[in-house]
């Protein structure tokens, strides 16, 4: 992949997600970074969310299907299970019924959830399931040039960064990554390929963005077009620490899909036909039973 300076990528809107309340889940609050029905927006990512809790609040018992979802644990020990038999731990799709909860009554829950859509060839897959915990993902360090000073750490979850290769896999092709700019000053340049779709969450710090130089700290959201309709040329957004602190970042890039969506509730389809099929094989039991 060739980085080309003149693709500059251009920031084509930013927000700041707002916390609230949700009654229906006690003890819990979520934040919207990327909101549902926008889809052309940000395809291939749906929808996504930050969500906070603590017991009893969580996700019970629920069903999914046409989409995928990685969830990323900031702070506390979240147990999850499902019907395919996975379970587990995790800490700092035909169909599937889910389950997130606190592992324990005192664990407080910091994540993040992103759905990620499927193409309509994959909507009907079998549900898979990959538990990557922070051992398994590997961290591409910046450093200076004589080497005694560590500028940034990009923790690769999915996609490639420099030579190091993330080991999430998705049906569609996506890069995640887990970025920390730790020198006040530092600017980084992230190749991303120039057909993919990128949005960006501020988790916390401050920095510079875009060539246009957007300000944005912690809570914001950033979202960037494709530039141009060719995987094989890269395109660059610099990223810069402005604060003594740590400015970190979770980027994620995909290729559009570019089909229609219909979502209601925990079910995504190409049309309503998809949705009205997957509430009636719940019903009947055709997903997979806990």
């Amino acid at each position: 992949m060739t980085s080309l300076k003149s693709l500059h990528r251009k920031i084509s809107v930013v927000y700041t997600v707002k916390k609230q309340s949700r009654p229906r889940f006690p003890k819990m609050t979520n934040g919207i970074i990327l909101p549902p029905n926008k889809w052309v927006l940000h395809d291939p990512f749906l929808i996504c969310t930050e969500d906070w809790f603590h017991y009893p609040g969580g996700f019970d018992f629920h069903p999914h299907r046409g989409f995928e979802i990685i969830t990323l644990v900031f702070d506390g020990l979240l147990r999850h299970q499902d019907s395919k038999g996975n379970c587990g731990v995790i800490g700092p799709s035909r169909g599937l019924l889910h389950r997130e909860v606190p592992a324990n009554k005192e664990t407080q829950i910091h994540l993040m959830q992103l759905w990620l859509n499927l193409p309509k060839s994959n909507k009907f897959d079998e549900a898979t399931y990959q538990d990557l915990s922070s051992d398994k993902i590997p961290t591409r360090i910046i450093k200076s040039l004589n080497g005694e000073e560590t500028l940034a750490k990009i923790r690769v979850i999915s996609g490639k960064s420099g030579d190091i290769t993330g080991p999430a896999k998705n049906v569609v092709p996506i890069k995640a990554l887990d970025i920390t700019i730790k020198k006040q000053g530092f600017t980084l340049e992230e190749d991303i390929p120039s057909n993919y779709n990128m949005f960006a969450f501020v988790l916390e710090g401050r920095g510079t963005f875009g060539f246009n130089e957007q300000i944005l700290g912690g809570g914001n959201v950033l979202i960037s077009p494709p530039v141009l309709d060719d995987e094989n040329t890269a395109s660059v957004l610099p990223i810069r620490n402005d604060s003594e602190e740590d400015l970190r970042v979770f980027l994620f890039s995909g290729k559009q899909i570019k089909e229609p969506v219909v979502q209601h509730g925990p079910f995504v389809g190409n049309e309503w036909g998809d949705i009205l099929k997957a509430k009636q094989d719940f019903v009947l039991g055709k997903f997979a039973g806990l």
